[in-house]
């Protein structure tokens, strides 16, 4: 089992690796940059990370984790299961805008990490697997493609609504997944 002073360590580490991303750039990404940021020596981020692919690859793993965390957070709070996907979905990751260059890096490592996506893919097969089996497939498709569609032209900033819009948006959504979820019970 890996210590809680492990894990704060390793999120310090991922956090540090995201902030060198977006303010200075995925070309100034070095594991001793984010040694510096993260505030430990660079033997201790190799300790938990032992190449810049692990590295983004344990981003991407801390990210899957709190954003389970957050989905988990609202259903606590009393929402469906299909309400809280949207509600976690529509969260603005404005400060999450990755330049093209780390885009595809991270492609490229996905696609020589087969492993790694696998399990990704299985994570969220599974996930939507049980979201549908709750309710009309193709309305809960429709859902997480419209969600899909905005998150994306959101991050590439390319076709994304009008503020005004979006809300309204967001808000037909919230209110489709209310009755999807009042069905299912």
């Amino acid at each position: 089992m890996v210590s809680t002073k492990a894990l704060e360590t390793r999120r310090r580490i991922t956090d540090a690796t995201v902030q060198v991303m977006l303010t200075q750039g995925f070309p100034q990404l070095t594991l001793e940059e984010v040694a510096k940021q993260a505030n430990v020596s660079k033997g201790g981020l190799l300790y938990h990370f032992s190449s810049k692919e692990e590295l983004l690859m344990g981003v991407i793993e801390e990210q899957e984790r709190r954003q389970f965390q957050q989905y988990q957070t609202y259903l606590g709070q009393g929402f469906g299961p299909m309400e809280a996907f949207v509600m976690l979905q529509a969260q603005r990751d404005e400060e999450f805008c990755l330049d093209i260059d780390t885009v595809l890096f991270l492609l490229s490592l996905l696609k020589e990490n087969a492993a790694f996506v696998e399990e990704r893919k299985k994570q969220v097969h599974q996930f939507f697997d049980h979201l549908m089996e709750q309710a009309d497939p193709v309305e809960a498709m429709m859902i997480r493609f419209t969600l899909d569609g905005l998150k994306m032209s959101e991050h590439f900033q390319f076709g994304q609504p009008a503020s005004d819009v979006r809300q309204a948006l967001i808000e037909r959504l919230l209110k489709q997944a209310r009755k999807i979820d009042q069905a299912a019970k």
